[in-house]
């Protein structure tokens, strides 16, 4: 998150970066635990942060932390705003999301039409709503390599798999049960579109033999169910769909 603070901390007052990402981990965190409805208060919280983002942006102050936002009047004053002074992202995209995002966690409690229990769907959205705002604004604001910032996009709204755990860029599978071939395809599900060196996997699925994880990636791909260059490797789309269909459970 290192990396994401200081690119937006160059555009954006660091105090309401620094409330954006402590929300932004709080979703995330909630979410993989199952915490669905406080994954999803921490998603309105997150919305009125960047509200107050949307307001520093265009206007160069914003409503204090601890003061009421008005957010119908601001999604009002961000849709009138000059075409040819800000993004779409900024004065429509955005603001819609967000409000979206807020009005599900202020009135999904309030009124159930049916006895279903929307929280899962609800959080899964709002995750995925606050991944996308999050990385537009790494779209909008990081100046330097596009590669780099495509990267980090990348790495944000990349697939969310629960049974996988990321430790400082090591990744763990954590039903050490599964097959060497099935560990393998569900890393490289959660990291496509990117390639993934054999070296890493070899780091990250403990074999008794050296030789495993070469073994089962030739295999993998004979099967068509990975693409290799050189000595990395890529989930291909027959790879994806087995994963989906055939180890639902594990994502």
């Amino acid at each position: 998150m290192k990396d994401i603070e200081l690119i937006l901390c160059s555009k954006i007052d660091s105090a309401l970066v620094k409330r954006l990402l402590e929300h932004y981990i709080e979703i995330k965190q909630n979410f993989f635990l199952g915490r669905y409805e406080l994954s999803q208060l921490n998603s309105a919280k997150f919305a009125e942060v960047v509200f107050r983002i949307l307001e520093y942006i265009t206007r160069g102050n914003y409503t204090p932390l601890d003061k009421d936002i008005q957010i119908n009047a601001l999604i009002q004053y961000l849709e009138n705003l000059p075409k040819n002074k800000h993004p779409d992202s900024i004065r429509l995209h955005i603001p819609r999301i967000l409000k979206i995002i807020y009005d599900i966690r202020s009135k999904r409690g309030v009124t159930h039409v049916s006895e279903i229990n929307p929280n899962l769907m609800d959080a899964i959205f709002v995750v995925s709503a606050c991944d996308w705002v999050l990385a537009e604004f790494i779209r909008l604001y990081y100046i330097d390599n596009p590669n780099d910032a495509q990267k980090i996009i990348n790495r944000i709204v990349q697939r969310k798999v629960p049974i996988i755990e990321e430790f400082e860029g090591d990744l763990k599978v954590l039903k050490p049960e599964l097959s060497v071939a099935d560990k393998i395809l569900l890393i490289l599900y959660k990291k496509h579109p990117e390639y993934v060196s054999t070296s890493d996997l070899k780091k990250w699925i403990k074999t008794k033999s050296l030789t495993h994880i070469p073994t089962v990636l030739r295999q993998l791909n004979y099967e068509a169910k990975i693409h290799r260059r050189n000595k990395e490797n890529i989930i291909t789309k027959k790879g994806i769909a087995y994963v989906e269909e055939k180890l639902p459970n594990e994502i």
